[in-house]
């Protein structure tokens, strides 16, 4: 699917056609320039998941967690800061992979190999002016 996003109503669509797509692909790539609207699109996402708490990027702390209103939890990473495959490994990313949770990751080009590309589903935003252009693959 691609789509252009001039405003929130369409970004809303965007968020629920991700959310129908990713019912049994649990983990979803944001891919993007800096400014794209990859943690706009993830608070949007959550909310309608059901997470009442307020999404921030987890730019300083790589993950953050949040449960939802019906008990599911939901796993949202920032990897702009990660280095090395190592750092994933310290960290336990694979086991976040492996919860069945939802995980949405920012930034996941490091982390390709963890990756099986029939459970994913990817996002790509790119910019042109004022609009966004998302492509889900």
């Amino acid at each position: 699917m691609k789509t252009i996003v001039a405003n929130e109503s369409g970004l809303k669509e965007v968020a629920n056609f991700v959310i129908t797509k990713a019912t049994n692909k649990p983990i979803i790539l944001l891919k993007g320039d800096l400014g794209a609207g990859k943690t706009t699109l993830v608070k949007i996402i959550l909310e309608k998941l059901g997470v009442s708490e307020s999404v921030t990027s987890p730019t300083f702390n790589i993950v953050s967690t949040y449960p939802t209103l019906s008990g599911k939890t939901i796993h949202h990473f920032d990897l702009y800061r990660i280095k090395t495959i190592d750092e994933l490994y310290e960290i336990g990313f694979e086991e976040y992979l492996d919860s069945g949770h939802y995980c949405l990751i920012e930034w996941p080009e490091i982390a390709e190999p963890f990756f099986e590309s029939n459970n994913i589903l990817t996002i790509v935003i790119g910019i042109e002016g004022d609009q966004r252009i998302y492509q889900i693959q």
